[in-house]
């Protein structure tokens, strides 16, 4: 690592780190500065902006740097544990001033099942309002209420239109009995079959936020295992569990039809994900393969 600078005071006092915070706010600095001002100095020979160039260069970026652990970088060159210890302090104040209000806490497979259904069912799009007021004059369910043939959604209650903005959301923990909106058809739900879902959780069980996670056909563990853990780590989880949501007509109610190979890579998938996590510091809680309207766990 080579240094252009033998100091920042070769830096025009208007373009220090410092001086542009203050100047322009944080908006106006590159990503190299704004980690310059968390290091606070440079190495010997080195300048402070020099530093934080390199270790973004061999963290791969600021989203890379921002989930690394102490020992991650301390591996990395002219990283000590007084700057890993800063930039892993960093990332954790904002992802705890960014966290969720806690969410439903998860006590046995039934609650993830539960969970992930509100989460897909928050996501479908609602009936149009001349179906929806049709289905009311014939004596149907009344808008927002669950037809006789959708899961229910007993431990989350009412799911509050809008929590699942963006491609996550969290579950917000009600009144029991009542069914999320965007149940009342099969449709919505059918919707996001074939999809698999990491529910993360904090040290409490009290969930944290749902991912949905896209995978390819024919994915292999070895590329899967790492993005679910990454998924966890990310986003501050203690604990986590696997949903895969698959549709109906594809297999009997009571899930036991599947073929010795799809059964084979689920335990598969479920052994590496104990183990994996173990290492890691994590928490494995279950693998639950679903339907719209029935479910098994994978354990």
């Amino acid at each position: 690592m080579k240094s252009t600078r033998e100091s920042l005071w070769a830096v025009a006092p208007s373009d220090r780190p410092r001086e542009k915070l203050e100047r322009l706010g944080p908006g106006g600095l590159t990503d190299s500065e704004l980690v310059a001002l968390v290091l606070g100095s440079g190495l010997p020979g080195i300048n402070v902006l020099d530093n934080a160039a390199s270790l973004l260069e061999q963290a791969g970026g600021v989203q890379e740097l921002m989930v690394m652990t102490v020992r991650e970088l301390k591996a990395l060159m002219g990283v000590g544990v007084a700057t890993a210890g800063r930039v892993v302090a960093v990332a954790e104040l904002w992802r705890r001033a960014h966290d969720p209000l806690p969410g439903v806490q998860i006590g046995q497979p039934n609650d993830i099942v539960e969970i992930v259904r509100a989460f897909v069912a928050a996501r479908s799009p609602a009936p149009p309002a001349d179906i929806a007021l049709a289905a009311a004059t014939d004596g149907g369910a009344a808008p927002g209420e669950a037809s006789g043939d959708a899961a229910p959604v007993g431990s989350l209650g009412d799911a509050a239109p809008g929590e699942a903005s963006g491609d996550e959301t969290v579950p917000r923990e009600s009144s029991r009995g009542d069914d999320a909106p965007g149940e009342s058809s099969d449709d919505g739900a059918m919707s996001a079959v074939g999809q698999t879902y990491v529910v993360v959780a904090d040290e409490e069980m009290r969930v944290r936020v749902v991912v949905p996670l896209a995978r390819s056909a024919g994915e292999s563990i070895p590329s899967l295992v790492p993005r679910v853990l990454h998924e966890v780590l990310y986003r501050g989880g203690a604990a986590f569990a696997l949903a895969i949501l698959e549709p109906e007509p594809m297999r009997t109610l009571s899930l036991h039809a599947e073929s010795s190979t799809e059964e084979a890579e689920r335990r598969a998938i479920r052994d590496v994900l104990k183990l994996a996590s173990s290492t890691v510091g994590l928490r494995y809680l279950s693998t639950v393969l679903m339907t719209p309207t029935s479910w098994s766990t994978v354990d």
